[in-house]
């Protein structure tokens, strides 16, 4: 533990402990950390604190100061954001006449966490995305964030013993994970405009429109990211079984009052600005069909009226969206290192807005040789590595 603590620290580091045993201050002094004692909390008569003391050397690709982003959607946007706040110049080359032109596009998306009832990487890796997000999220300004709240239905009693599954993994205090009856309340589920939210993660980049680049196409820049969706399939020489899945949400007119996302095998959201519920969704793989269909949108309704009792038809529609995101075949994002200075952040999926922007984290964090922000565990199950055989 104490080496961990020194290899993720550095000049400016500063720790402290409920414990004041000395088994503990030794083995820190021993890493690198000096340390102190002062007063403890409530009855406990000493604690410890401690700056990290130790002169270290990193290898560092800090040199690298351009990047080439490949897409101008949500995970392209999220590198560019990072990237900048790092003193990287960036450059978003786009195929579309604007940003968000795919997927990323939307009006409104939710930020909910993605978990399972048992620990994995993949609940480990949603469980950070879904923090970060909102921490970077409640910094930005007119992208129409709002924090209503998630409710979780409990349809049967699988989904029932899934949930405590949830509770029972996560650890969360009731501030942000609690139990309603059957159904699980998450306080702190959000929603922003993805479609805002890419300008305004792509301030201070350049951003190049109706781009459209080859596998053979040559970069000044020093390091390249591919963040185009199932696009990328076009720029590689490696199967990562990547396809695309259309989506289709319904807005509908204003109904009993909604005042939480409502979270089911669909979801429903409050009011929005405009005055509708944003209702969702189809999740049909490798259906390259991105106009507004009736079939979805009665889809959408149908799923809504069984768990609700509701009876909305399709006069209560006032418009439609579709769209295509990537997946892979594992359900899990590429994020990391692929060759030289080549890196990817795509197949983010349903979880899109959460999940770009804890891959940029990742992805600068590689180029920088930072310290990393996910386990050993999660950062494998991501690479693009897995899927060679």
């Amino acid at each position: 533990v104490y080496k961990t603590m020194a290899r993720l620290s550095h000049e400016k580091t500063t720790m402290a402990s409920f414990t004041a045993a000395g088994h503990v201050r030794r083995g820190l002094e021993h890493s690198g950390f000096t340390i102190e004692k002062a007063k403890g909390f409530g009855r406990k008569r000493d604690m410890i604190c401690g700056k990290f003391a130790k002169k270290i050397q990193r290898k560092s690709l800090s040199h690298k100061k351009s990047l080439a982003v490949v897409g101008g959607g949500l995970a392209g946007c999220a590198i560019a954001y990072v990237a900048h706040l790092k003193g990287f110049e960036v450059t978003i080359y786009e195929a579309g006449d604007s940003l968000a032109t795919e997927a990323s596009g939307g009006k409104l998306g939710m930020i909910n966490p993605k978990l399972s009832a048992i620990p994995t990487p993949q609940s480990e890796y949603y469980t950070a995305a879904y923090a970060n997000a909102l921490r970077v999220l409640s910094q930005l300004e007119d992208i129409d964030f709002s924090m209503p709240g998630s409710l979780y239905i409990c349809t049967d009693d699988d989904k029932h013993r899934r949930f405590s599954g949830y509770i029972e993994n996560l650890g969360w205090h009731e501030d942000h994970i609690k139990r309603r009856g059957r159904d699980v309340y998450y306080p702190d589920g959000a929603n922003v405009s993805p479609y805002k939210l890419c300008h305004a993660l792509a301030k201070f980049a350049v951003v190049k429109l109706n781009c459209s680049i080859s596998k053979h196409h040559k970069f000044d820049e020093d390091a390249v990211i591919l963040a185009n969706s199932y696009s990328v399939n076009d720029l590689i020489d490696e199967d990562w079984s990547i396809q695309c899945v259309r989506g289709q949400v319904s807005w509908l007119k204003p109904q009993k009052a909604i005042e939480k996302n409502l979270c089911y095998d669909g979801y429903i959201s409050p009011l929005t600005n405009e005055g509708q519920h944003m209702l969702g969704s189809t999740f049909l793989p490798n259906n390259s069909n991105k106009l507004v269909t009736n079939e979805d949108h009665n889809y959408n309704i149908n799923k809504y009226n069984e768990v609700f009792g509701a009876k909305i038809n399709n006069e209560d529609v006032v418009g439609g969206w579709a769209a295509l995101r990537s997946s892979a075949k594992d359900r899990l994002p590429i994020i990391g290192h692929v060759k030289d200075n080549l890196y990817v952040s795509v197949a983010h999926s349903s979880h899109g807005i959460i999940s770009s922007l804890m891959g940029a984290e990742i992805i600068m964090a590689s180029i920088c040789s930072d310290p990393m922000p996910a386990s050993r565990a999660v950062l494998k199950a991501l690479l693009p590595l897995r899927f060679r055989k």
